[in-house]
């Protein structure tokens, strides 16, 4: 799968920086560049359909991956962002419409230090979706209460230490620069851009990607081929690829409409999409989270380790009913249970809870001599 992320993420560069006359085409590379240069937009993508598939697979597994699909499938995101190019800084917020539920996430990436800042409220969010599903997870909304108003700092040392870390993702987006799409959009034909009022259309196939693959394995520098030769390793695994983008030059629109599949270890994942951007140009500045306000990945899996803890440990119910059982001086205990006792309830029980077994177990001891 995380090949297939290498793909995907070449395939939105080529959407972002995708006319019958050779005036048209210029028209048309010339709008996705005044796109780019301005600093703020909205945007929305919806997963019309998705479809997952996998070769020899049996009854149940198909149809959780059926079901999976539906549940994928009608997702909406939309937001805004805003980008500062000298300081190298992006703000954007995303609003998930997922199986009935909204998400709001809102994130911050310092690009120069590679940091990324991610709001808390997702994880509030995803709790609560995964208990309607009757998932069991061992953390509760209590135990988010310290990180309400945070964000989540994430380091480029986090993001190497995971699975981000070994996909080449990053590498495509910061090796591939505008300048570069816009050379190779000149080279294809004049003829295969449609203008008609004030939209100019192109539809963009594999056939394009690999053009481009090539040309930037001819014109790219050290950086840009290496992530040339790194994209065309997973190509392959790319099998349907059609892509319509539609440029409004008056307004300063983007639509986009987008058919593809990939398939890697005999799955096939195929997906309709529909991608719509609006850019503009804003005065407001982006000001990252102050370390006031962030919480570590590490103090982040400190708390849900602790929370696991606290989920392995006998109930108060279950444990005042021990107690009771112990101190009706019902159960005639030898010291050689009484030690057992004492060891298999250990890991279970808080401090405070151990030492009242202890007294109950002594009391008992007692009442047994």
């Amino acid at each position: 799968m995380k090949k297939l992320k290498v793909v995907m993420v070449a395939v939105l560069a080529v959407i972002l920086f995708a006319g019958c006359k050779k005036e048209t085409q210029k028209e048309f590379t010339a709008e996705l560049a005044e796109q780019n240069k301005m600093n703020a937009g909205e945007y929305s993508v919806a997963l019309n359909n998705v479809a997952i598939k996998a070769k020899d697979a049996d009854a149940p597994m198909r149809a959780s991956m059926e079901m999976a699909a539906k549940m994928i499938s009608g997702t909406k995101i939309s937001g805004d962002y805003l980008k500062d190019s000298k300081k190298e800084q992006l703000e954007m917020t995303m609003d998930f419409d997922l199986l009935g539920q909204k998400i709001p996430v809102e994130f911050f990436m310092d690009e120069k230090k590679q940091d990324v800042y991610m709001n808390t409220v997702i994880l509030t969010e995803i709790m609560d979706i995964a208990k309607e599903f009757d998932a069991e997870i061992p953390i509760e909304a209590k135990d988010l209460e310290r990180l309400e108003g945070k964000y989540i700092h994430i380091t480029e040392k986090d993001m190497e230490e995971s699975d981000v870390g070994d996909t080449t993702a990053d590498s495509i987006s910061g090796n591939l620069d505008t300048e570069i799409f816009s050379e190779y959009l000149d080279t294809l034909a004049p003829e295969s851009f449609e203008k008609k009022e004030e939209t100019i259309k192109r539809t963009f196939t594999k056939k394009d990607i690999r053009g481009f693959i090539k040309y930037v394995e001819e014109n790219g520098n050290k950086d840009e081929k290496k992530t040339a030769k790194e994209l065309e390793k997973n190509l392959g695994q790319l099998t349907k690829y059609e892509q319509t983008t539609t440029l409004n030059t008056k307004k300063n629109t983007q639509k986009t409409t987008l058919k593809l599949a990939a398939k890697n270890e005999g799955v096939t994942i195929s997906a309709d999409l529909t991608l719509n951007n609006q850019a503009k140009e804003s005065k407001k500045k982006i000001t990252l989270p102050k370390a006031a306000e962030t919480v570590s990945v590490k103090e982040l899996e400190e708390i849900f380790a602790s929370a696991q803890e606290q989920s392995e440990l006998v109930s108060e119910e279950d444990f005042n009913d021990l107690l009771d059982v112990i101190r009706s001086g019902q159960a005639q205990l030898t010291q050689s249970e009484i030690d057992q006792i004492k060891e298999t309830y250990k890991p279970y029980l808080t401090d405070e809870q151990y030492k009242q077994l202890e007294e109950a177990l002594e009391q008992s001891g007692q009442l047994s001599a």
